[in-house]
């Protein structure tokens, strides 16, 4: 009886640990809910503009074509300033975001004012195109 325990016992463990570890290291796509819901979360705080550069180009052959992950996304807010390191901070619906810029685009922005409405395209954390409203 005592020996059938230890077995059952062993066996259960062994189940245990597997599980664990199928759970912790079975989904190698963690993180992507993260970014969506921020993606989604500042579309929502902008006026939920839409980007139409992939309806643009229906026509062109399929390596042409913009996929919709790959498509800057298209938002408002208002102008907060630009860092000394080459980044703006836009106000937007769910605060303050601060975003990476080319040389070319702080120059277009350097001398605009704090308060200013903007509508502006970005990628991940970088900003592709900006405009006064």
């Amino acid at each position: 009886m005592k020996n059938r325990l230890v077995k059952n016992l062993t066996c259960t463990a062994v189940v245990l640990s597997l599980v664990i570890l199928v759970t912790a290291c079975g989904s190698s796509n963690n993180n992507a809910g993260d970014n969506t819901a921020v993606n989604a979360s500042t579309n929502a705080a902008g006026d939920n503009a839409v980007d139409n550069s992939a309806a643009a180009n229906n026509g062109s052959s399929a390596n042409e074509t913009v996929s919709e992950e790959n498509a800057p996304t298209e938002v408002s807010g208002v102008f907060n300033g630009i860092n000394a390191d080459k980044t703006v901070e836009i106000e937007t619906g769910v605060g303050p975001l601060t975003y990476k810029v080319s040389a070319e685009i702080a120059d277009k922005v350097a001398t605009w004012e704090k308060g200013t409405n903007i509508k502006y395209q970005y990628k991940e954390d970088t900003i592709t195109a900006i405009d006064k409203e």
